[in-house]
């Protein structure tokens, strides 16, 4: 079972978290914004349950929106974690 351990926890520690994002497709849209700001370089994208990859099939364009290279289609499911920023 992989790990991940994501900040350096001082007393409080970082909390992975999850978002579905799923209600944002819509066809078109490559764009997706967050529930919350996030730290940079935390960000996991899942599209189908496949884990996409940083700066290949997406980038991350502020704190709160990410960038798809992909147009995720209606009934595909679009999962993110990410620390809080």
């Amino acid at each position: 079972m992989a790990y991940f351990n994501f900040g350096v926890g001082g007393s409080g520690g970082s909390s992975l978290k999850e978002a579905d994002l799923t209600a944002q497709i819509d066809g078109s849209t490559t764009v997706f914004n967050m529930p919350e700001n996030y730290q940079f370089g935390t960000l996991r994208v899942y599209w189908n349950g496949i884990r996409q990859r940083t700066d290949d099939t997406i980038s991350e364009t502020s704190q709160s929106t990410f960038t798809t290279t992909f147009t995720p289609l209606s009934g595909d499911v679009l999962i993110v974690d990410y620390v809080a920023s």
